[in-house]
């Protein structure tokens, strides 16, 4: 991201508000402008993959110092908040309920079946199964 345009945007956007307030949202795989992801640590899982983390605080830092240059010299106090589960999702519904019940009671059937290595998905609009490797097959990046 360019972030002297990002901070010169969260400006602009502040002042028009009314309440003066803006909002940023720093998605986990965001990147400054030539640099490189921001890892939360050095751990792996069991796919050989880091946990993106930590760019939140860093764009928040940088608009922080950055402020004054678009904002009369003032700077702006920026808050800086992880966004959990909960707050992502908003309150569930009936199918947040139905949804994992159906794959829950499908994937028992296989197993139940003796069927197994294969993947409980919703298909064109219907339940179905496809074999685990059509998610394991190729490396997702």
């Amino acid at each position: 991201c360019d972030i002297e345009h990002l901070t010169e945007l969260m400006v602009a956007d502040r002042n028009f508000n009314p309440s003066r307030y803006s909002v940023v949202l720093v998605s986990e795989g965001a990147m400054f402008e030539g640099g490189e992801m921001i890892f939360e640590n050095e751990r792996r899982d069991a796919f050989g993959h880091m946990k993106l983390g930590g760019i939140g605080d860093l764009v928040a830092a940088k608009l922080k110092q950055l402020s004054p240059r678009f904002n009369q010299g003032l700077e702006i106090n920026i808050v800086s908040q992880k966004l959990g589960y909960l707050v992502r999702a908003g309150d569930p519904d009936a199918i947040d309920s139905i949804v994992p019940m159906a794959y829950g009671n499908l994937a028992l059937d296989l197993v139940l079946d003796g069927i197994h290595g294969r993947l409980v998905v919703l298909k064109n609009g219907r339940y179905d199964n496809v074999p685990m490797d059509v998610v394991t097959a190729t490396k997702k990046v």
